[in-house]
């Protein structure tokens, strides 16, 4: 016998009863047709508008959710729900501030102060308020009063996050993600915070288990895409990166991600075009993404339009660079005359190194020229750039106000590059080399090698003091570098700032390699020590780091081996800075380990016919 078919329903009641069990099931779109069948019949009804206003909501219809919330407001204003999914159709409105939505949410609790979702949205307000305290304390009693409401926990770990405690607000979206496994955002504002303390080990599996249960969340795939990257697998990243801006594509966080991406793999054509869309999806300033798009034009060998834009670094909240304040103008290409520029560096030393190549074309114009050098550089300028006066950075840490006003406009060391290097062919007029060591030190470091056979000396530094997990792939361990060390013909020398003496006992009593490693000088803080051991060297061969722009700086002749997306190749086979480096490109898929082969093999080669004539004459002993 055929089931009888569910008579409809009839009466106001039960179309109300329906419609109302339709919406708890989510099927949104039939509960709607119900309420407003009941309106025609029934518009005074301030529980169908009420409701009906509800489905608008759910449906991402907030306008005419609040129309017809408001009505039922304006027929029952004594219901304290109403109040409540009012405040929440405000805080869904992206324009609406939040001290609308806390009257509102005030209302409904002045009508029934235990009503749990006006609270919550209380404590929502308030946090973007920036009133915290009181945020915090309405979502901790709301936490221990009913404990398994979860959006208590999940908005709480999100002010956690906002005020930096990450690690707090990772336990609380964890106990969100524990008690609604099927609300997707809990696992992504978990990721976010796992990402900001580095968490990486956690965060992982937790992100591939949320993505086999939300295999199409493109936000899930976006934090699962930042995490491959920090961990320095760009390439596998990439194809989460894609896939969350293809299912978002006016998200320009998720469009930056992308940006980055492509640039990180050498596709930095397709990054500036991505970082494009960014900033029109943005309708606004986006530093980040400007930022970004700078490099990928320098890297793509587009300077001009690269330069124009680098400025945009001080105002990224990723950038390190230090945005100096001034009283004076910046410089801005015109003509010096009779006028007086200071330049300043506003990054690390590796920066500071590079760019001094043109001081020497500033001293040359007719103007007077100050540099404020990185206080370890100091001794190394004032050697080398006569023409100017050198001093330490003079400013304070804080404010980063200036502190001497002797000059008539400034200039970032960064920036100098816009007017003297503004394309490819103006590297061609750097003075090489445009450092000076400290010649009585070098003769007496190279007196103390040990080198009776006159064999080439090669320096070596295989990574940079910074450790980062996504910068990782780009150095060698002590370790990895052994087939270098053990290549004969030839001795080495560590140039490794901050080596550690187990690595430096590994090479010696594992290796039995007599690595010359000098215990009393201070690689990291003494440049000019570093200076005049790197002039001891034939060729240095070393990561992408400091060592490698000081070897370059002094026209040592370098082997620097990094990413196809390092800010030193602008564009080129090898750094324009420095005539005297070759460069070696690690693959995107790859690690540094990769090309040790290929140099243990050049090095091979070159030491067949070794030129050390080069160090003979910069020491003065030939």
């Amino acid at each position: 016998m055929a089931l009888k078919k569910a008579a409809a329903p009839t009466t106001f009641s039960e179309k109300m009863h329906q419609a109302l069990a339709l919406q708890k099931a989510g099927d949104i779109e039939k509960a709607q047709r119900l309420y407003k069948s009941v309106l025609k019949k029934a518009p005074q009804s301030a529980d169908a508008n009420h409701l009906l206003g509800v489905c608008y909501r759910q449906l991402g219809k907030p306008e005419r959710a609040r129309q017809y919330i408001q009505k039922a407001i304006d027929i029952a204003p004594d219901r304290a729900p109403f109040y409540a999914n009012l405040a929440r159709v405000f805080s869904d409105m992206p324009h609406m501030e939040p001290e609308s939505v806390l009257a509102v949410a005030e209302k409904a609790l002045i009508l029934d102060p235990t009503l749990i979702e006006a609270r919550n949205l209380k404590g929502i307000s308030l946090s973007h308020m920036d009133r915290k305290t009181e945020a915090e304390d309405i979502f901790r009693a709301l936490i221990n009063e009913h404990p398994r409401f979860v959006d208590a926990y999940r908005n709480y770990g999100i002010l956690l996050r906002d005020n930096k405690d990450h690690d707090k607000a990772v336990y609380f979206f964890d106990r969100a993600a524990q008690l609604d496994p099927s609300n997707v955002e809990n696992f992504v504002q978990r990721a976010r915070s796992r990402l900001e303390i580095e968490d990486f080990k956690n965060s992982r599996p937790e992100l591939e288990a949320a993505l086999k249960l939300f295999p199409k969340n493109g936000d899930l795939a976006h934090e699962y895409a930042r995490l491959l990257f920090k961990t320095g697998e760009s390439t596998e990243s990439l194809k989460h990166a894609e896939f969350a801006a293809k299912n978002d594509p006016k998200n320009y966080h998720k469009l930056v991600t992308l940006g980055v991406h492509y640039h990180s793999t050498g596709r930095f054509n397709d990054a500036v075009v991505t970082l494009d869309k960014a900033l029109d999806a943005a309708g606004s300033d986006l530093p980040a993404a400007s930022w970004n798009k700078a490099l990928a034009l320098l890297a793509a060998g587009r300077l001009k339009e690269g330069w124009a834009l680098h400025k945009a670094r001080f105002e990224d909240k990723n950038s390190s660079a230090i945005n100096r304040q001034f009283d004076v103008p910046e410089w801005d290409g015109s003509p010096l005359e009779g006028k007086t520029i200071m330049v300043w560096n506003d990054q690390g030393v590796g920066d500071a190194l590079r760019n001094a190549s043109m001081i020497p074309e500033m001293v040359e114009k007719d103007c007077k020229v100050i540099v404020e050098a990185p206080a370890k550089l100091v001794e190394m300028y004032e050697r080398s750039f006569e023409g100017a006066l050198v001093r330490k950075g003079q400013y304070d840490p804080e404010t980063l106000e200036t502190e001497l006003k002797d000059y008539d406009v400034h200039c970032c060391l960064t920036d100098l590059p816009q007017f003297i290097r503004p394309s490819a062919s103006d590297f061609k007029k750097r003075k090489s080399p445009y450092l000076q060591f400290d010649r009585e030190r070098a003769l007496e470091l190279h007196g103390r090698l040990d080198n009776p056979e006159g064999k080439p000396v090669i320096g070596v530094a295989w990574r940079s003091g910074s450790l980062a997990a996504w910068r990782s792939r780009w150095y060698l361990s002590i370790l990895e570098i052994k087939p270098i060390l053990e290549t004969p013909n030839a001795i080495f020398v560590n140039l490794q700032y901050s080596s550690k003496d187990k690595e430096i006992r590994w090479v010696r009593e594992g290796l039995g390699v007599n690595m010359q490693h000098f215990d009393d000088l201070d690689l990291r803080d003494d440049m000019d020590a570093a200076a005049a051991l790197t002039a001891c060297v034939d060729l240095v061969i070393s990561a992408n780091t400091s060592v490698a722009d000081l070897a370059g700086a002094l026209d040592v002749p370098c082997w620097r081996y990094g990413s196809v997306h390092s800010v030193v190749l602008l564009g080129q086979k090898n750094p324009p800075w420095y005539p005297s480096m070759t460069y070696y490109r690690i693959p995107p898929e790859k690690h540094a380990s990769d090309i040790v082969p290929r140099l243990v093999s050049d090095l091979r080669a070159w030491l067949k016919a070794p030129d050390c004539s080069r160090r003979l004459k910069r020491l003065g002993l030939e």
